[in-house]
């Protein structure tokens, strides 16, 4: 199973379903044929994007080449030169089972010895086993759901282990592309393309024009460096530093090897002493083109358990605490046409997975022009932005809230904030309004280039926040248990708390004074 001439992948092209080798997936997909994966799963999806476009970069860099546009002859070759010169004697190294485990197999280190592989044990006998996500705990998927995997199947899951991976558990390190074992590698991108074969080729060629760059800042990479770091031998106690790197390199961070046949597969794996790339000190700050890079600590960004909120992709986009790379920006003379903002993350802690998040938002030619013009047009919309996502969380924790928890504790004089019992309850309805109010957030600003002034603009946004906390209060006044007997009192109090709290903080919305009871409501931010 050699990936450089076996037809190891599975290929929906716009001729069918193909059987090809990497390097003829390569030429398919420059030629714009690729419409699917079969055996690919989304949370894989970006590793093996992000893989290919190194791999593909690194072969265009050695061979003086800038076009993606090659022929499978080209990219078989060129892997073959690139193998070599990173120390790799034959194929090898692109080969999924290697009966010699003292030599590469496809990201799978050598042992130095055969008796540190005696060491190694058995992990899993499907590839979901050995895929980034603990599924054992049956988190996001079911575990051993594979029961008669594809080579292919297996290549998806050694990419997603060894290039997206976190610490979990003890001796079980992460990638360097990541601020800390508990953090996530997210993959960011703005983008013109809409299909495989487009994004890889527009982002092939945009981060060979970040390269020189790459090269000349203080990580030292070299353009001769190291790019198959799965290729050296691993004692599992040394770290490869990152002045013997390309700037391209692709990551193997565990240890792990194939043993079997075709027909029944299996993985060893072993814990390790260190890290396999010595880069702790930065970060995950390492110059990655698809990872922002958080200005307050100058870290890569780590999404928390809530994902990609309206809050943080506007700080995004507006590049309000975070700097972007170039991959994130709009390329030269292309700032005034209709593009995307791609975000996705796997989500995860020290042996944990908190859900894998997926962003996209449709960028108008219009909004394009003003948003990356960098004029006061830009500003006025990053000012808009900010103030639309402050209302949100008002209306949302000071208003929304109060009212849900006085329903829930049948209408009470002064609201209990601290009652676990109702947080679980008043939890569904703050997600159900935050997707509401989500969904309709950038389509939204950008809409308001159409309105005269900021206070028309957000008047606008206010009105859609008042009718979507309504429709949740409503939804929960229907659903929600009460106190027998005082379903009517509980259902007023919240109402007026409701009307009350809206009149105070968006007086806008209520300019003639209701009869209401909200003045007793427990406005308190510290429990938002």
């Amino acid at each position: 199973m050699n990936l450089l001439t076996d037809p190891v992948f599975r290929v929906d092209t716009s001729n069918g379903l193909e059987r090809l080798d990497l390097p003829g997936l390569l030429e398919t997909m420059g030629a714009d044929r690729l419409e699917s994966l079969p055996g690919l799963q989304r949370h894989q999806e970006d590793a093996f994007h992000i893989f290919l476009c190194y791999l593909a970069g690194a072969v265009l860099a050695r061979e003086g080449q800038e076009d993606p546009r090659q022929g499978a002859g080209f990219w078989r070759e060129g892997i073959r030169r690139l193998t070599r010169a990173d120390g790799g004697g034959d194929d090898g190294a692109w080969t999924l089972v290697v009966g010699d485990p003292t030599l590469p197999a496809f990201l799978q280190p050598p042992c130095p010895t055969t008796a540190d592989f005696k060491e190694l044990e058995l992990k899993a006998k499907t590839p979901d086993g050995v895929d980034l996500l603990p599924t054992a705990k049956n988190h996001d998927l079911k575990a051993n759901r594979v029961g008669h995997p594809e080579p292919d199947d297996w290549i998806y899951a050694l990419i997603s282990l060894q290039t997206m991976s976190g610490v979990f558990g003890n001796g079980k390190y992460g990638i360097a592309r990541m601020n800390s074992g508990a953090g996530s590698r997210s993959v960011v991108a703005l983008s013109y393309a809409t299909t495989w074969g487009e994004r890889w080729r527009e982002h092939t060629t945009r981060i060979m024009a970040l390269r020189p760059d790459l090269l000349a800042q203080s990580w030292h990479y070299r353009s001769d460096g190291l790019v198959c770091t799965w290729i050296p031998p691993w004692d599992r106690h040394s770290s490869l530093v990152l002045s013997t790197l390309d700037p391209f390199f692709i990551e193997a961070c565990r240890v792990v090897r194939l043993v079997g046949d075709a027909r029944d597969i299996r993985a060893l794996g072993a814990t390790s002493k260190s890290q396999r790339i010595a880069a702790k000190a930065a970060n995950g700050d390492l110059g990655d083109p698809w990872i922002p890079i958080n200005l307050k600590n100058k870290s890569a960004l780590t999404v928390s358990a809530n994902g990609f909120t309206p809050s943080l992709l506007r700080d995004l986009i507006f590049q309000d605490g975070f700097a972007l790379t170039g991959l994130q920006l709009p390329t030269q003379g292309r700032a005034g046409q209709h593009c995307r903002f791609t975000a996705s993350v796997l989500v995860r802690g020290i042996g944990t997975t908190d859900g894998f998040y997926q962003a996209i938002v449709p960028i108008p030619h219009t909004s394009a022009r003003r948003m990356f013009g960098r004029g006061p047009e830009h500003d006025r919309l990053a000012a808009l932005s900010k103030t639309a996502i402050e209302d949100s969380g008002t209306m949302q924790n000071r208003i929304l809230k109060a009212s849900v928890y006085s329903l829930l504790e049948a209408g009470p004089q002064q609201v209990d904030f601290e009652k676990r019992e109702v947080t679980a309850w008043w939890g569904e309805t703050q997600r159900s309004f935050a997707a509401a109010w989500s969904a309709d957030f950038f389509p939204w600003l950008w809409r308001t280039a159409e309105h005269p002034d900021l206070e028309t603009a957000r008047l606008e946004w206010l009105q859609a926040l008042k009718q979507k906390a309504e429709a949740a209060l409503t939804e929960a006044i229907a659903r929600y248990p009460t106190r027998a007997g005082r379903r009517y009192r509980a259902q007023v109090r919240a109402q007026g708390v409701f009307h009350g709290l809206l009149r105070k903080h968006f007086p806008v919305l209520t300019p003639t004074p209701i009869d209401d009871q909200g003045e007793t409501a427990h406005d308190d931010t510290s429990h938002s």
